[in-house]
């Protein structure tokens, strides 16, 4: 008879979240690998493979722990041995899946120092493991939107700014913050290439570069202009949870004024915003930087197309250039309509156009044929949704008092109440859309009054503006012109 001694086989997985957690305590691959190795050691089993992760355990793709579950179900093993159950992923769903999946396979999931046995406490650490560093996440923004109400910045040092140190309990700490002027100018000169020369990213990081405007870490890249320019900070307020990291959820927005100096005004901040703003709509380089003043805002009144300048053969020592939409000119099925003007004569036209909005009285007149009628309907249905509002919460306590008198019964009162219910959600919703476009329009109109003084002291000033200067301010005051094939000119204002 021949005897044969038989060893369980075990297979380990080891993972830490990243490097800098390799060699921490019980948290360190060595201690992992010992623990299931002494383990398997007292079951006088065999560790026949080790598999090693270092990524977090949110993502189910890692490359060795994706390894270890085609090894252990193609292969003859007996368990998977792991510390703890969060070593094998952060995954609620992924975790039982596996292990059931194993299971079926003959292959059990032990932990070396956690019981796992029942099927309900795995579900509970399971989802323990999983919720753990979302809860984590969640401590951290919340201290963190407590230490920025307070007014203290964390993080690098805002370009444009240094900090104010004092000696406080023993410690040096920040207690203020002052412009750092060689830097400030830079800012300055970026918002000032930015509005006025309307030049985009890249082309102001060459202009600094080229002129050796440059930070101690070196040259400008488009990214970090962006990035200054974009920081409200430079109008005095630091904002946290502006821009969350990748996988987190969106969180409250804190501001808080005041906290650094400004180095824009208000009305530098906003003229800047809205530059960068009409820039990322029209966001093709060639619209700001070509010398067509109505390029990326003319359109074609028959499809809507944008139409560009193009410049025809010389005919006689001269060449002419034109207005042309692009869908027409690429195919028929784009534009029916060849829609194509001389760019002298239709910059003219638009501008004369225009100029008929330079006088109040003219504007005030447009706005109220336009949106008056629009306006008092909205008002209308407001009040009738106001006075419906207030029935159904006067019909609501009448239902109460039947029900009180036992008028009516619990049933009766409930199926009441229910349509009621759905009436009331419904007629807030609209009452909210109303209240929204109303404010919108009373904003707009206060806008609209400056229109005239913008308009006029644009066209005073248009003779002597080059072309890249003079679009970017008709930009501030036109989103569209809308051109015809037979010249008529419909203008949508900013």
């Amino acid at each position: 008879m021949v005897t044969t001694i038989s060893h369980k086989k075990y297979v380990g997985y080891i993972r830490v979240s990243g490097d800098k957690q390799v060699g921490e305590g019980h948290s360190s691959l060595e201690t992992q690998e010992s623990r299931i190795r002494a383990i398997a050691s007292e079951d006088d089993g065999l560790v026949v493979r080790l598999f090693q992760d270092v990524q977090s355990g949110r993502r189910d793709d890692r490359i060795e722990y994706q390894s270890m579950v085609k090894y252990v179900l193609e292969e003859d093993v007996d368990v998977v041995l792991v510390q703890y159950l969060d070593r094998f992923g952060r995954n609620p769903q992924e975790i039982l899946q596996r292990i059931w999946e194993l299971k079926a396979h003959g292959v059990s999931v032990e932990a070396t120092d956690q019981d796992i046995e029942d099927e309900l406490i795995l579900l509970v650490l399971a989802g323990v493991a999983g919720h753990e560093s979302k809860r984590t996440s969640e401590r951290v923004r919340a201290n963190m939107g407590n230490i920025v109400k307070r007014g203290i910045h964390s993080g690098q040092k805002p370009f444009g700014f240094s900090a104010v140190r004092e000696i406080v309990d023993g410690r040096a700490r920040v207690v203020s913050w002052e412009i750092e002027e060689s830097e400030a100018e830079i800012i300055r000169e970026m918002a000032r290439l930015s509005t006025e020369e309307n030049l985009g990213f890249k082309a102001i990081s060459d202009s600094l570069n080229e002129r050796g405007l440059q930070r101690a870490t070196g040259h400008w890249v488009p990214s970090s202009v962006q990035h200054i320019l974009r920081n409200p900070v430079l109008k005095g307020v630091m904002v946290y949870g502006r821009r969350p990291k990748t996988g987190n959820p969106k969180g409250e927005v804190i501001e808080v004024p005041g906290v650094f100096p400004s180095i824009l005004s208000d009305a530098e901040w906003d003229a800047l915003q809205q530059r960068m703003d009409i820039r990322k709509k029209v966001s093709r380089g060639s619209s700001h930087k070509s010398d067509y003043l109505l390029s990326g805002i003319a359109r074609c009144g028959h499809c809507g197309g944008p139409m560009t300048g193009k410049s025809g053969s010389a005919y006689k020592g001269r060449r002419y250039t034109s207005y042309v939409c692009t869908r027409a000119v690429r195919a028929r099925e784009g534009c029916a309509f060849y829609n194509g003007h001389a760019s002298k004569k239709l910059e003219t036209a638009v501008l004369e156009y225009l100029g008929q909005f330079s006088d109040p009285k003219r504007v005030a007149e447009l706005l109220s044929e336009s949106s008056k009628s629009d306006l008092v309907r909205s008002k209308r249905e407001l009040k009738r949704l106001e006075k419906k509002l207030v029935g159904l919460d006067s019909d609501f306590q009448k239902n109460l008092e039947y029900l009180k008198k036992d008028l009516l019964n619990e049933e009766e009162f409930g199926a009441a109440n229910v349509q009621r219910r759905d009436e009331r959600a419904k007629t807030q919703i609209r009452l909210a859309e109303l209240r929204e476009a109303l404010a919108k329009a009373e904003a707009a109109k206060e806008s609209t009054s400056a229109l005239p003084d913008q308009i006029s002291s644009f066209l005073k000033s248009f003779e002597s503006l080059e072309v890249r200067k003079a679009k970017a301010i008709l930009q501030t005051i036109l989103d569209e012109a809308h051109i015809w094939r037979d010249g008529k000119i419909e203008l949508k204002f900013r």
